[in-house]
């Protein structure tokens, strides 16, 4: 083979290469090459995830705010957790009895019941 044929097989896709070979050989080592590419692949997009992950964590490790957001998370998953017990029908009581319950219990700042 010619400098010039082998530049021009390294050209042509890999498919019309492996027609070339005999039957059977090769195929139990593209099939293994295939798979150390996914994997790779997996590897690289989990990482790569980590990666920002950590990125933002380090960001709000440098906020000012810090405390305030945390507490805000706190009551975004406390609420959450409620719609989610309520949409699975484990809460025992009914939704607007429950609230209605709340608005009663509160007051107003002069001291006086909302309701």
């Amino acid at each position: 083979m010619s400098q010039t044929e082998h530049d021009q097989s390294a050209y042509r896709p890999e498919q019309e290469q492996q027609q070339e070979r005999p039957a059977g050989t090769g195929s139990a080592a593209a099939s293994l090459e295939l798979l150390t590419l996914l994997a790779a692949g997996v590897a690289d997009l989990a990482l790569d995830q980590l990666r920002q992950t950590a990125d933002r964590a380090q960001d709000a490790l440098r906020r000012a705010d810090l405390r305030e957001l945390l507490t805000d998370g706190v009551v975004e998953l406390r609420k959450r957790g409620e719609l989610a017990t309520r949409r699975a029908g484990t809460g025992h009581e009914n939704y607007l009895e429950t609230m209605a319950r709340r608005a009663a219990g509160q007051r107003t700042p002069e001291g006086r019941p909302c309701a």
